[in-house]
């Protein structure tokens, strides 16, 4: 599943595609193989690994705001989306952006992009800036089992190796065993993620 948001036209099996505004938003197309001509005026691509933030970011018109197009897809990502991402990115010469949970799940999400040959920025959230940001601990989750199995794994991939920065975030997880989804943020105000959180980072170019 996955669907776009943001000024993005192309060629499909002989037809033009264009994305259209929120709510009715455009999914991914399947194969990409019939996907060619690419066009946007956008400055970068934003991935967003979870579900209302995407909406969120859709409704607020985040993407006419910052010039970008948005992509929302599952986490962990499927191959198909980090194929077409990787297509955006060499076709239309755009940074890709990725947010998403600060959750181990997220972190093999993005380490999935890497490993398509698709590098990405994490924009957050990252476990480094919880703190700061304000959450209260009644916002945060206890890992799983399962959830500290999946970091202790990341952290011996050679994919998440190579980005030091990325295995400080996820080495903070596993010593708090924390975890926090977007809605997190949905509880200091309603339009704190699109209008506060967001922007204040891509000013900062708050990126690892």
């Amino acid at each position: 599943m996955g669907s776009i948001a943001g000024d993005l036209r192309f060629r499909y099996k002989g037809g033009m595609r264009h994305s259209t505004p929120f709510p009715v938003l455009m999914g991914i197309p399947l194969p990409i193989e019939y996907v060619s001509d690419m066009e946007s005026k956008a400055k970068y691509i934003l991935l967003c690994g979870n579900q209302s933030g995407f909406i969120q970011l859709a409704k607020d018109k985040f993407d006419d705001t910052f010039s970008c197009i948005l992509v929302y897809t599952e986490e962990p990502a499927a191959y198909w989306a980090v194929d077409f991402v990787k297509k955006m990115k060499e076709d239309l010469g755009l940074p890709v952006l990725a947010v998403g949970d600060s959750s181990p799940l997220a972190v093999k999400s993005f380490s999935h992009f890497v490993a398509g040959g698709c590098d990405i920025k994490w924009l957050g959230l990252r476990p480094s800036e919880l703190e700061s940001i304000g959450l209260s601990e009644g916002c945060m989750l206890v890992m799983r089992k399962a959830d500290l199995k999946l970091a202790q794994h990341l952290l011996e991939e050679d994919i998440v190796k190579e980005k030091p920065e990325w295995v400080k975030e996820l080495k903070i997880m596993v010593n708090t065993q924390r975890k926090v989804e977007i809605e997190a943020l949905f509880s200091i105000a309603c339009s704190f993620f699109p209008r506060d959180y967001l922007p204040r980072k891509m000013t900062q170019q708050d990126w690892i």
